[in-house]
């Protein structure tokens, strides 16, 4: 249910949302995320880079995080609004990377494995990682 603080941003409510609490922020409902949403991502991304091909990794970094908040959030605390937010004040950007942060962190919680050791393998420190395929990799016919 949404709260006196809270406002609604426009996205409909749904049994899927989920609640992150930022300190000194405030409360956000959000919706899980779906394929749609990521496509709708991805076009705020485009409008925020204004189509830029190589964005700077700081312009990159940032519109990322503000097109899923856009796009994700349900309900916002009251005094929340990303598009009015000062650029020449730090403290916005620390707000919209806490706020980001909270919710790629509950994202995480719902995917299977988390917590779990994975055989996937990455920039390592060049040690030998073992082969994850199979040595023959069979023959299907038809």
């Amino acid at each position: 249910m949404q709260s006196a603080t809270e406002q609604n941003t426009g996205r409909k409510l749904l049994a899927t949302d989920f609640y992150v609490d930022v300190k000194d922020i405030g409360r956000f409902r959000l919706a899980k995320r779906t394929m749609r949403d990521e496509f709708q991502i991805g076009a705020e991304y485009s409008r925020l880079t204004e189509g830029v091909d190589t964005p700077t990794p700081w312009l990159a970094q940032m519109a990322t995080m503000v097109a899923n908040l856009k796009v994700l959030a349900v309900t916002v605390p009251e005094d929340w609004n990303i598009d009015e937010m000062d650029p020449l004040d730090d403290e916005s950007y620390s707000r919209i990377f806490r706020v980001y942060e909270a919710l790629r962190a509950r994202e995480d919680s719902f995917r299977s494995g988390v917590g779990k050791s994975s055989k996937k393998t990455g920039q390592g420190a060049g040690e030998d990682l073992a082969v994850l395929v199979q040595e023959e990799i069979p023959t299907y016919t038809e």
